[in-house]
């Protein structure tokens, strides 16, 4: 994986919790995930990757990380009524990974990078559709309301290549 197409998602990713949270999130090290393991994550804002490399890249979050932050937000929204408290959640997670594609799109248009429209998948142990034959990297940050998670798993485009 080459750091130029991972790097300006990290960076975006850090730059909106930052503004959500006022805080810079702390990055723990990282590892490569095991496809098929058990997760703790219970939504993930994902975004496909096409161009001269292919693949995903997920935020993943536990839903008290993000009840806190919907909290801290100040929106307002029956917490009693389980359908609109995870209407929510998928709203605030949809809204947090389209504010870091938007801010990552003009960043890797000089890699020959374009992202997909993000969708956000949740409940508990779900699964993510990673390409195949390649890793799965997991970059875990740390932030006083809580934990996620950035997963990458890209591959270079050998076809886009062989076109340019």
């Amino acid at each position: 994986m080459n750091a130029n197409h991972i790097n300006p998602f990290l960076d975006s990713t850090l730059e909106i919790f930052e503004s959500l949270i006022g805080e810079t999130p702390t990055a723990g090290k990282p590892v490569i995930l095991e496809r098929f393991a058990a997760h703790r994550w219970d939504i993930s804002g994902v975004i496909g990757i096409v161009g001269a490399a292919d693949g995903v890249i997920a935020l993943r979050l536990t839903q008290i990380l993000v009840e806190k932050i919907l909290k801290a937000s100040k929106i307002l929204y029956d917490d009693e009524n389980e359908d609109e408290k995870s209407d929510m959640i998928n709203s605030m997670v949809g809204e947090i990974i389209n504010m870091i594609a938007g801010k990552t799109v003009g960043k890797i248009n000089q890699y020959d990078l374009d992202i997909t429209v993000p969708l956000v998948i949740q409940g508990k142990n779900h699964s993510i559709a990673w390409p195949q034959n390649t890793p799965v990297i997991t970059l875990p940050f740390r932030v006083t309301k809580g934990i996620f998670e950035v997963n990458f798993s890209l591959k270079e485009n050998q076809l886009f290549k062989n076109i340019r």
